[in-house]
C-alpha cells in the first residue's frame, strides 16, 4: 500500500471517529446571546460552538440597495444606493453591476452650414456644399446702368454717377443707362449767322437749332429724344443724364 494512501485512510478514519465521539460543546442557544439584540441571529454547534449570523444579511436584496435591520423591531428594510459620487458633472444611477457615474457631456451649439461659411465681408458670396466644405466667391455688384462705377465696398455694393464731362466745350456731354457716356459734337468755333431757324440747319438728327435775333447766329442743343440718348442720327432706348 502506497504512502499516500495509508494517509488518506487515516484522515477518514479519524473524522469518522470525530463524528461518532462524544460533542465538544454542551450547546444551549439559549446561552449562546450575550447581545440585547433583535437584529442577531443566535446558534450552537457542537462541534464549533456559539455562532451568530446577521437576520438581514446583504445578499437576500440586488446589487443597488442595502439591507438593514430596525434594532426596535427587528424588521429588515432596504435603503435604495444613491452612488453619488459627489461630482455635479455625472449622472449617478445604479445598474446591473453596481454604480454607474456617466460623466454629463454639453453638445457643441449646431450652426448650419451657410452659418459656418460666412466671412462677415460684405464683398463676397459665401458658398457651402454639399459635404459641408466652404467657397467664397467675389461679390458682382452691377446695377445694369451703363451710367454709373459698380464697386464693392464696406457696406456692400456701392454705385456712384459717371462723370461724363469732356471738358470739351464743343460737345455736349450725355450719359445713356445702356450705353455710358458719349459727347455730341457742337460746332461752336465759328459761329452761323442767320436771320431764320432754317438757316441753322445742318442735317444732324441729333441736334436742334435755333435762330437767336438778337445776335443773329445759331444756337444748337440736343435732340430731346423723350429722355433717352440720341446716337448716330437715332433715338435709342434708355435713360441719359447730362
Amino acid at each position: 500500500m502506497s504512502k499516500v494512501l495509508s494517509i488518506t485512510l487515516l484522515i477518514i478514519y479519524l473524522l469518522i471517529t470525530l463524528v461518532n465521539s462524544a460533542p465538544l460543546y454542551n450547546c444551549n442557544k439559549l446561552n449562546c446571546s450575550s447581545k440585547n439584540t433583535k437584529c442577531k441571529i443566535f446558534g450552537c454547534s457542537p462541534m464549533f460552538g456559539c455562532f451568530e449570523t446577521s437576520k438581514c444579511p446583504q445578499g437576500n436584496v440586488d446589487i443597488c440597495h442595502t439591507n438593514h435591520c430596525d434594532e426596535n423591531t427587528g424588521e429588515c428594510y432596504q435603503i435604495a444606493d444613491t452612488c453619488n459620487d459627489g461630482n455635479n458633472n455625472t449622472i449617478d444611477s445604479c445598474g446591473p453591476w453596481g454604480c454607474v457615474n456617466t460623466p454629463i457631456t454639453t453638445p457643441e451649439p449646431t450652426q448650419s452650414c451657410e452659418q459656418k461659411c460666412n466671412d462677415n465681408n460684405p464683398c463676397t458670396v459665401d458658398f457651402c456644399d454639399f459635404r459641408g466644405d466652404c467657397y467664397h466667391y467675389d461679390t458682382q455688384c452691377s446695377d445694369s446702368n451703363a451710367c454709373t462705377v459698380d464697386a464693392c465696398g464696406v457696406n456692400g455694393c456701392e454705385y456712384t454717377q459717371k462723370n461724363c464731362d469732356d471738358n470739351n466745350p464743343c460737345t455736349a456731354d450725355y450719359c445713356s443707362t445702356l450705353y455710358g457716356c458719349y459727347h455730341e459734337p457742337i460746332e461752336c468755333s465759328v459761329k452761323v449767322a442767320c436771320n431764320t431757324d432754317s438757316q441753322c440747319d445742318r442735317n444732324n438728327f441729333c441736334e436742334t437749332f435755333t435762330c437767336d435775333l438778337t445776335t443773329n447766329t445759331c444756337d444748337y442743343y440736343a435732340k430731346n429724344c423723350g429722355g433717352n440718348p440720341c446716337i448716330n442720327n437715332q433715338c435709342t432706348t434708355g435713360s441719359i443724364t447730362n
